[in-house]
């Protein structure tokens, strides 16, 4: 596993705060025990993560197919490409120059998908909390498409799928973070910290990208990054 798309899946995470983060917020429920409201938390995330390992195994099998015949080995390059670029947009977006792209009409409250939310949001069951985290994975973001091109590129259904769990583990923290804090932090310290995180996305989408078009250079910048 490229050391970057780690370190991507973290500093990203922050841009769960606005993507994910209201979801979150709204099934903490002062009002319930703490080991409830710890057990619905985790139910949410878990859910989010298996989305993204189911979407992990459904390219894994395109890539297995492509690896068979012979696709693959020659795209490398190509898709090194793609994911640098899908980083790149993240980073900007996370930092706030690059506005979201214009897919809301797609999630809108009047939506197949906005339904099941409102629908899974009237629920109180057990598996209720699952059930939004499965539909917030959903949620369209240049950073888990970057990461569904990664996970693409291994070819195989396992490596793919522990790709996208990866993304579905790093994403966890700021999620976390953001319930247990509340107002504490202040506006401005989380606008900062998410343009800096931003930032971070955006480099690691440039070396990325050189991998694709000039892996030497990329080593040479980096001599730790593989060229793989």
């Amino acid at each position: 596993m490229p050391w970057e798309l780690v370190a991507v899946g973290f500093a990203g995470s922050l841009h769960c705060l606005g993507m994910c983060g209201g979801f979150a917020l709204a099934l903490d429920r002062p009002s319930k025990g703490l080991a409830r409201r710890v057990l619905a938390q985790a139910a949410f995330l878990l859910g989010k993560a298996c989305t993204y390992v189911l979407l992990g195994a459904l390219v894994g099998i395109a890539g297995g197919a492509f690896v068979r015949s012979g696709v693959v080995a020659s795209a490398r390059a190509v898709l090194a490409v793609v994911a640098g670029t899908l980083m790149v947009v993240a980073g900007l977006q996370i930092a706030g120059f690059l506005r979201e792209l214009p897919l809301s009409r797609f999630f809108a409250p009047t939506s197949a998908y906005g339904r099941a939310v409102h629908a899974v949001a009237e629920a109180r069951g057990p598996a209720a909390p699952f059930a939004m985290g499965a539909l917030t994975g959903l949620l369209p973001c240049p950073l888990v498409w970057s990461f569904l091109v990664a996970a693409l590129g291994t070819g195989s259904v396992l490596a793919a799928m522990g790709t996208m769990a990866v993304l579905g583990l790093t994403s966890m923290p700021a999620l976390v973070l953001v319930v247990a804090t509340g107002a504490i932090v202040s506006p401005l310290v989380r606008r900062r910290a998410v343009r800096v995180a931003g930032v971070v996305v955006v480099l690691l989408g440039v070396v990325t990208f050189l991998r694709g078009v000039a892996p030497h250079l990329a080593h040479r910048l980096l001599p730790h990054v593989g060229m793989s």
